[in-house]
């Protein structure tokens, strides 16, 4: 189990391809290609997952896997640190894309500016009631 966020395109009509995402894998000097990556559990076990068509970030913070679906047209991180979530919104701007959590919030700039301001909040909205008001 965990939290994704997906780097996606608004209109079904027009997904990211896996062109796309490869040319963006091969422009960025932080990123390579992988089939599969691999992750050390300790105690000489290693869990080895397929990620076809995925990239892997290499920071100094660790390594990284996006996994990408053909069928969905979108970018995939499991569980991703704020650091991570910058990363995943200059990806977007690239690929003229938006990042999406599992629950259709939206992260951009706003949310980086104010990271624990809540991603469901409608800014535009002159309801008075607050979320957590629901017996108003």
């Amino acid at each position: 189990m965990g939290y994704e966020l997906n780097i996606q395109r608004g209109d079904e009509n027009n997904k990211i391809s896996k062109e796309e995402w490869i040319k963006y894998i091969e422009s960025d000097s932080e990123f390579s290609r992988i089939e599969e990556f691999s992750a050390d559990l300790g105690d000489n076990e290693l869990l080895t997952v397929p990620t076809p068509n995925g990239g892997l970030w290499k920071t100094d913070k660790g390594e990284v896997p996006f996994t990408f679906s053909e069928k969905y047209g979108d970018i995939t991180v499991k569980n991703p640190e704020h650091w991570i979530i910058e990363k995943m919104i200059s990806i977007s701007k690239n690929l003229n894309a938006m990042v999406i959590g599992e629950e259709g919030e939206k992260y951009d700039e706003e949310y980086l500016n104010d990271p624990f301001g809540n991603p469901f909040e409608n800014k535009n909205s002159n309801n008075e009631k607050k979320w957590w008001q629901f017996w108003k």
